[in-house]
């Protein structure tokens, strides 16, 4: 796709003559005779450059290159001015132009002068995109020896490197899907391409259609000038469609065509327009019976499996729950303010008992919590919250084991209880504050059910 240049020139003959070298050259290019103009077509179309001239008719050019600074999409500005002032220039430069040329001047200075702008404005964008990929590859959750986890890790690296394959995340709500859609991008050709997120729950299905396939000046009422659409700005790299499931009926088609031809039209818009996007999806539901229901169309569901990777719930991989543990409670102190950063012995066999229905997040959200909680001290038992403190808080590899049934048969209700007690006791090293949270009694209650 060749570069679009906007000319921005009250002289009808420099308009016509700088025009059409530049299209010899192989420039897309656009003119305007005055600012108004020129602003409408900023406001239409995305320009790699425009040569800005001065002094126009309608106003001075210094103000729209403030507006062209303004905008989402700036374009490189190269200004074009009759006046050689020291202070015109200097001005120029330091509104945010690229360079400047006195005319007249001579087409192939002006060509050097494009050809070192496009290749700047090209730098730039891969240094953007460099930096987006250095923080995206700083992947949340990716932790874990257990068998599960390093099958899933495996199937991630040899799906991450097939070419455009669309690829489907399964697994229930908060197991770190997103995070292994990082890494498949991460790990692929496409690294250094953009990687572009959209949460198919979070808009209505009206501004949908907008934000995926991009719209043309006028489309519909508020679309007051043209915006690229998350295919274009995925272009090259990957885009991730998080909730696919939750995509509306009607877009389901349209989805389905760019997958096969990598190309669609923005809304309002007839030019066919291509991209290279791979697909990567996510879905905590069970997409086979949205199908099923009529839901969910089955050939979409068929083009987005081709590599499909399950995720496990942290309940499946028990030997990662400490490792996890201690990673978010590393990371998390120093952002609240404090240092702790170890773990009470104890309080593993709490955290790997527990079914963690929330999964890596509500894990996540439990060692933050007793991050504040425990201000610089171990976190304990009395730092996590009660639902981890109830029944479910003995493991299951410890289990509280009583005498035979034969044996209690005449033991008295008090007798079982003080061995209870003692047992729980002993669990927690003797620490009277952890076993009164995990027999849900107070402190006070157990101190005198010791005495007696």
């Amino acid at each position: 796709m060749s570069e679009l240049i906007l000319i921005v020139e009250d002289d009808h003959t420099i308009r016509v003559t700088v025009g059409n070298f530049l299209a010899r050259q192989g420039f897309d290019v656009e003119v305007a005779k005055n600012g108004q103009q020129a602003l409408a077509l900023l406001k239409e179309k995305a320009f790699a450059l425009v040569l800005l001239d001065l002094h126009l008719p309608d106003m001075h050019g210094l103000d729209i290159l403030a507006k062209i600074k303004e905008s989402d999409d700036q374009p490189l500005v190269v200004i074009m001015t009759a006046y050689p002032e020291v202070r015109t220039a200097v001005a120029a430069l330091k509104a945010g132009a690229y360079d400047y040329i006195n005319k007249p001047f001579d087409l192939e200075d002006l060509r050097e002068l494009i050809r070192r702008a496009i290749e700047t404005q090209r730098l730039r964008r891969e240094v953007a995109w460099r930096r987006a990929q250095a923080d995206t590859c700083v992947i949340e959750g990716l932790i874990g020896t257990s068998a599960p986890f390093r099958y899933m890790l495996e199937m991630t690296t040899k799906i991450a490197t097939a070419g455009r394959v669309p690829v489907l995340i399964r697994g229930e709500s908060g197991t770190g899907k997103e995070g292994i859609a990082q890494a498949i991008h991460c790990r692929s050709p496409r690294a250094e391409g953009p990687w572009i997120t959209l949460n198919c729950s979070a808009l209505p299905e009206g501004l949908m259609e907008s934000e995926v396939f991009g719209h043309e000046r006028g489309a519909f009422t508020d679309a007051k000038q043209m915006k690229k659409g998350l295919l274009e700005l995925a272009d090259g790299g990957t885009l991730f469609l998080d909730e696919i499931g939750d995509l509306s009926l009607a877009l389901q088609p349209k989805l389905l065509r760019v997958l096969e031809t990598q190309s669609f039209r923005r809304v309002g818009g007839q030019k066919e327009i291509k991209v290279d996007v791979r697909f990567v999806s996510a879905t905590h539901r069970d997409l086979p019976r949205m199908v099923q229901g009529g839901q969910f169309r089955e050939d979409l569901y068929y083009r987005l499996n081709v590599g499909a990777i399950d995720i496990p719930a942290l309940r499946e991989r028990r030997e990662d729950i400490m490792p996890l543990a201690r990673h978010f409670l590393e990371k998390t102190a120093p952002v609240v303010g404090t240092t702790c950063t170890d773990i009470d012995p104890s309080v593993a066999s709490l955290l790997e008992a527990y079914r963690w229905p929330g999964n890596i997040r509500e894990l996540r959200n439990v060692m933050e919590r007793a991050a504040i909680l425990a201000a610089g001290q171990v976190v304990s038992a009395r730092h996590l919250p009660k639902e981890i403190l109830g029944t479910n808080a003995i493991p299951v590899t410890q289990p509280v084991t009583f005498q035979s049934r034969d044996a209690t048969r005449n033991q008295s209700l008090a007798a079982v209880e003080d061995e209870h007690i003692r047992h729980v006791l002993q669990q927690c090293g003797g620490n009277k504050t952890q076993a009164a949270e995990i027999l849900g009694i107070s402190r006070l209650t157990l101190r005198n059910k010791l005495k007696e």
